[in-house]
């Protein structure tokens, strides 16, 4: 190596460049993150100082308190690197997100905060203890991980709201599950911290709060209930192994951790199967259980894997995952409602009467909430199993429970200690979940015969856990929400070989359900709700076989004793449908132009020139790309974008015509995307393919997503983009799809009086529906920005057999877009306000 014309550079010169260069790095890093560098420097010290309090036995025992015992952070190598690790990760985030004073704050204060009030606990444990040296001990205790949590849960208030909503989800999901399950002190302390740092980054961000919930998409409602349900599968664990189980749904280990083979002290029968002995302590064991070994803990981990499959179901949407959680968690609720029931007649001589009635009755409540909550939410969780999944889901678990329960039969039958109760035998197959008072009740049994009962249980939930995999998602899905995935992928193949009108590729999302014609060359998409089957537009296919499928398909719907009712489709499908004496009214306008032929020249356009010369001054680019192909830093901003735009909705996140980030996600989709000079993301478009004979010859636009700070016009620079790339790869269409719900005044048409009533009927509740939903998503607003570019317009209609079902058409059609709509909501629909 030389220099440019210049002697060789040495080897210490080059040594010394290293170290200058690697100097200058570890320069900037402490001039952007000083508080996280003190703190990880505050960190060392003290565990040092711990170090050598130990080895000169300075402190004699754990309990002692004093000025020093503030700095006594765990000086174990593994929990230093964990904390260090954490400082240096959470606290470096929380410094960037909200800068340092406010980071310096937020340590301090939370800390504060969370060990003072959590020292109060003192006076509700004293054990005979003097109060002021407990509360003085507990007061100047401190525990790094609580100032960790408290920072990072004030942080949270400058994320954006899909990342706020994360952050605090799973802060709270993890302290909580710690405080609940396992109660160490510091577990309180970092509940009580985080609650502090929530409320302290509500007020130094200083922003006006909003009334009401903010709404979550269905994307985010599956991934924070999902992470519910895994943390509610991982707190009976920690409870197991924790040496201080004293939270207050810790009860929950002795239902899924005890059996037969590892029974709770004190809730055994003697041989002669006496009464199990009382004054308490069969509940003393209940409350004090913990796994000692391995095996115990093996033993209790198959029903909590149950949860686990259903958790990560839940994240792609499962319904069967809803339905399964719900089942394990009633039958955990119900299980430790019948064990602690049983023995709350010995709570004679227990101390804490009123917390251990407390702890006991929130191990039941709780799981039983999850429940409902899923219950609630289930709409959600769209994507549906095929039967055979299900099927053979059923035929699994009930054969092994009868090869579990033949097995055990037949070991208790050779068994010198007999059951003579067969229920007792078929109630150990659910195992650890199965009544302590069932296992008391159970007299004195052989080696044998007792491990087999203990085995027969978890294997049979192992088993559950194992079938459910395919069924719930866990495993690639073959199914969605009223179609397989050979009907969709039949749907694309007809699409990309025949073609389709302006809703032609959004039939291939999830949600529809499929009809194709007896010579498989055209195909319908629809929803049905109720008796009413509303179209995704009109047939796709081939061109010679759509006309027919109109039909046959109003055939195939009176022959299942359903309204037919095809939505949005153009004069070429509606006119055929008139001829057959269908009616029509106006839905929406479809604007599309030639992109070979379109500039932004003329007055018309002159805001959208405007745009474009200012995105070329500032150095915005746009990004033709599929998801697939871009960066996951860009993605990732995408997803924070749009998760905002759903939180500023008022209403239910709408479908049918309207797609997300999980459309978008589809490999033929194209995204556009603004990105400022430094590469942030401004806004982002999605653009569906339109198919002829297998070639790509126009594409629509679907999602259109910005962020608050984007400059004016960054949509119609994006589109005028979209439209230069199109006139490059000769595409012949270019459309800005349809407004739903917003349509230019239709022509008036003579009609029958009775048709005519009905049908403005139907028209006013869409008006107004249309009307309730414009300032929330701006359908109308959206068709005068079209206009900018200057499309033609096509008109877009509803048509339908007969005027009688017309109200309950106009029904179908809102429950189309608004599938998730509540009573209130609807009532507040109706009376034409926003809920």
């Amino acid at each position: 190596m030389t220099r440019d014309g210049g002697p060789p550079v040495t080897r210490d010169e080059r040594r010394a460049a290293t170290r200058s260069s690697a100097g200058a790095t570890v320069t900037r890093t402490l001039r952007r993150y000083p508080v996280t560098a003190v703190i990880v420097a505050l960190v060392v010290a003290t565990s040092a100082v711990g170090i050598v309090m130990r080895v000169s036995h300075a402190t004699s025992t754990t309990e002692s308190f004093g000025p020093l015992r503030v700095f006594a952070v765990s000086t174990g190598a593994a929990a230093l690197l964990l904390t260090l690790a954490g400082v240096v990760v959470l606290v470096g985030a929380s410094e960037r997100l909200m800068g340092s004073w406010r980071t310096a704050v937020a340590f301090v204060l939370t800390t504060v905060v969370g060990t003072g009030l959590g020292a109060l606990s003192a006076f509700v444990d004293l054990d005979g203890r003097d109060v002021g040296a407990l509360l003085l001990g507990r007061a100047t205790s401190f525990d790094p991980w609580t100032a960790v949590v408290g920072t990072v849960a004030t942080a949270s208030a400058f994320a954006g709201p899909l990342w706020r909503r994360r952050i605090r989800v799973n802060t709270l999901a993890v302290v909580a599950a710690l405080f609940l399950y396992a109660g160490h002190a510091s577990d309180l302390y970092a509940v009580l911290a985080a609650g502090a740092g929530w409320a302290l980054g509500e007020l130094l961000r200083r922003t006006p709060k909003r009334t009401g919930w903010t709404r979550s998409s269905h994307r985010e409602t599956r991934v924070l209930l999902g992470t519910v349900v895994l943390v509610s599968a991982i707190g009976p664990v920690i409870a197991l192994v924790s040496r201080a189980r004293v939270g207050i749904l810790a009860p929950i280990a002795a239902v899924v951790g005890s059996g037969p083979v590892t029974p709770v002290s004190g809730c055994t029968s003697d041989t002669a199967g006496a009464v199990a002995r009382t004054s308490g302590e069969c509940l003393r064991g209940l409350l004090a259980y913990r796994a000692t070994d391995p095996w115990t803990l093996l033993l209790a981990v198959p029903p909590l894997l149950v949860l686990v499959v259903g958790g990560l179901g839940l994240f792609r949407g499962s319904r069967f995952a809803v339905w399964l959680v719900v089942v394990v968690d009633t039958v955990t609720a119900v299980a430790a409602a019948v064990t602690y029931g049983a023995v709350q007649g010995r709570l004679q001589g227990v101390e804490d009467r009123f917390l251990v009635t407390l702890s006991i009755a929130a191990s039941v409540v709780v799981p039983l909430a999850t429940a409902v909550v899923l219950v609630v939410l289930r709409r959600s969780f769209t994507v549906l199993p095929t039967r055979r999944r299900v099927a053979g889901f059923a035929v699994v678990v009930l054969v092994a429970a009868g090869v579990l329960v033949a097995a055990m039969l037949v070991v208790a039958d050779a068994s010198p200690t007999r059951v003579e109760d067969p229920w007792r035998i078929v109630v150990a197959a659910l195992g650890p979940v199965a009544p302590v008072t069932f296992w008391e009740q159970v007299p004195a049994l052989d080696p044998g015969l007792r491990f087999t009962l203990g085995i027969a249980g978890p294997l049979l939930w192992l088993v559950v856990a194992i079938a459910a995999i395919r069924p719930t998602g866990a495993a690639p899905q073959d199914t969605d929400a009223d179609g397989t995935r050979a009907a969709r992928d039949r749907a694309r193949a007809l699409l990309t070989a025949g073609g389709g009108d302006t809703f032609g590729w959004m039939t291939t999302w999830r949600g529809n359900a499929y009809w194709f014609a007896e010579d498989g060359r055209a195909g319908v998409a629809y929803r049905r709700n109720g008796t009413v089957a509303v179209t995704l537009g009109g047939p796709f296919g081939y061109d010679d076989a759509r006309v027919p499928a109109l039909a046959a398909f109003a055939r195939h719907c009176d022959d299942n004793g359903w309204t037919p009712v095809f939505y949005g489709v153009d004069e070429a499908v509606a006119s055929p449908l008139r001829a057959l004496g269908w009616g029509t009214l106006p839905v929406a306008e479809d604007a599309d132009f030639d992109p070979r032929d379109w500039t932004t020249s003329g007055k018309k356009k002159q805001d959208v020139r405007t745009s474009v010369n200012r995105a070329a001054r500032e150095g915005t680019t746009a990004t033709w790309a599929s998801w697939q192909d871009l960066p996951a830093a860009t993605t990732r901003q995408i997803e924070a974008i749009s998760e905002e735009w759903v939180a500023d909705r008022e209403l239910p996140e709408m479908g049918f015509t309207l797609g997300g980030v999980d459309e978008m996600r589809d490999p033929a989709v194209r995204t556009l995307v603004a990105q400022d000079s430094g590469g942030t993301v401004l806004a982002v478009t999605s653009w569906l393919p339109s198919y002829r004979q297998g070639r790509v010859v126009g594409w629509t636009l679907d999602v259109m997503r910005r962020t608050g700070a984007a400059p004016n016009g960054v949509m119609e620079f994006l589109v005028a983009s979209a439209a230069d790339r199109m006139r490059t790869d000769g595409i012949e269409r270019l459309s800005l799809s349809a407004a739903p719900l917003a349509q230019a005044p239709p022509a008036p048409a003579p009609q029958a009086q009775a048709q005519a009533q009905a049908t403005d009927g139907v028209q006013t509740l869409l008006d107004l529906v249309g009307g309730v939903l414009e300032p929330v998503y701006g359908f109308r607003s959206l068709l005068r920005f079209k206009l900018k570019f200057g499309p033609e317009l096509h008109p877009l209609v509803l048509a339908y057999p007969d005027p009688v079902a017309l109200p309950a058409i106009g029904v179908a059609v809102v429950r189309a877009y608004l599938p998730d709509l509540s009573l209130r909501q609807a009532v507040a629909l109706a009376r034409g306000r926003n809920a």
